[in-house]
């Protein structure tokens, strides 16, 4: 699979298969109804050729059946030495190429939140989900993940309290497939995963309000009804063609646990799929780090460490450290000090550099608030010695001198 996030192809030379990013010529105005689709008939085919002279193609969103055409292609692209910035010499994305991923991710995103929040009212009314089109979204996210997961975690924060369940399905799909890439798992896993991710609580809109959204301890009664959601939503889904067996042990099976005392029906350790222990496990990372009515999120570091002290009996232990290692020590979103007394966000993190990651500056060495929020890799040699030599100090607490950390990523994200 290439790994170039955009390939300009002659429109002559298109085939079904592959995945239009980009028109020779402005969207508005095309007969085209969404921003980046699938060349997925001859219909739509000659229709692109007809509109345009050439298009940019995505190879990662494209077919198999199609790479070694856009091999061919891609090999004629010049190769020029990328401009020395901030990102250089840690094999990541620059900060101009991160700034497009993000435009990306961001744009699935919303399609996928506008998606879900239809899904839900669907549900809710009583009428069957569009399985088809949570595929074609599902296959979008895998390509951006694949390309820069880093942009598309980071959207994981865009968080809030009222819209929870709806927020809730889109990033748990997002840091499922996050977590199956760095295991390294096969496209065709990260469908399934995505899939029974985004769809997995479904079921939640058969359980009635008062209950779904109390803001106090649940009785044995209500947990009971609670209980069932997993069960619904598989109800719903099961006798969807496009939907596999190892999609609905998801939905059905994702609050199951180690130890058989999880729910609906008590599996055990080995009973248990391993995507669906992937998803259980982001399952709840997300829940903690999250406001709810009847509790405020906890920082994603605080999150990891509750998680590895509750593996006896609930995770596989194995898997715990890996979704660790996949987060990084200093997670996305984790508010952190530097050693000279500058204050960050991390936005990005490094399998190779888990201790330096990419940060942005909220706060001088003053605590002052900068007027434009400056971005910093730790991994560049440049902040490893002499007088402005860097490192991690410590990591604070949410809101630590009033720094709100979902606010700052929705004013970065929110002209994209």
């Amino acid at each position: 699979m290439l790994n170039i996030p955009k390939i300009k192809v002659p429109a002559s030379e298109l085939e079904c298969g592959m995945y239009v990013h980009e028109l020779d010529r402005p969207w508005l105005g095309s007969p085209f109804l969404f921003q980046g689709f699938i060349l997925d008939s001859e219909e739509v085919l000659k229709q692109v050729q007809g509109y345009s002279q050439h298009v940019f193609v995505d190879p990662l969103r494209s077919t198999e059946a199609v790479q070694e055409k856009l091999r061919r292609f891609a090999a004629a692209i010049p190769v020029t030495k990328p401009k020395e910035n901030i990102w250089n010499g840690t094999g990541e994305l620059s900060e101009a190429e991160f700034a497009e991923a993000l435009k990306r991710a961001k744009l699935t995103y919303n399609r996928t939140r506008d998606y879900i929040d239809l899904a839900l009212e669907d549900v809710r009314m009583g009428n069957s989900v569009d399985t088809a089109m949570a595929r074609e979204l599902v296959t979008d996210m895998v390509g951006n993940i694949i390309h820069s997961p880093s942009a598309s975690v980071w959207l994981t924060y865009l968080k809030n309290r009222d819209e929870y369940t709806a927020i809730h399905c889109v990033n748990v799909c997002i840091l499922a497939l996050t977590f199956a890439r760095h295991l390294k798992l096969t496209r065709d896993e990260m469908m399934i995963i995505g899939m029974g991710a985004l769809l997995h609580d479904l079921g939640k809109m058969k359980v009635p309000d008062h209950i779904l959204n109390k803001p106090g301890k649940l009785t044995h009664e209500e947990f009971d009804v609670i209980k069932l959601h997993p069960m619904h939503g598989y109800e719903m889904l099961r006798d969807k063609d496009d939907l596999d067996d190892p999609t609905l042990n998801i939905v059905l099976h994702h609050h199951e646990r180690m130890n058989g005392q999880g729910y609906p029906n008590g599996l055990e350790d080995q009973d248990i799929p391993r995507l669906t222990k992937m998803v259980s496990i982001v399952d709840v990372y997300d829940a903690i780090t999250s406001d709810r009515c009847y509790h405020v999120g906890v920082s994603p570091h605080d999150a990891l460490n509750a998680m590895y002290s509750w593996i006896e009996g609930n995770f596989e232990k194995e898997m715990i450290e890996d979704f660790i290692k996949c987060l990084g020590i200093y997670p996305m979103g984790s508010l952190v000090e530097l050693t000279l007394g500058q204050v960050g966000v991390v936005i990005s993190t490094s399998e190779k550099s888990r201790l330096k990651p990419v940060i942005m500056l909220v706060l001088d060495n003053e605590k002052k608030f900068y007027k434009q929020r400056k971005l910093i890799n730790l991994a560049n040699p440049r902040w490893s010695t002499g007088a402005q030599a860097l490192q991690i100090k410590r990591i604070l607490p949410p809101n630590t001198y009033g720094i709100d950390v979902r606010r700052i990523i929705a004013e970065e994200t929110g002209g994209i």
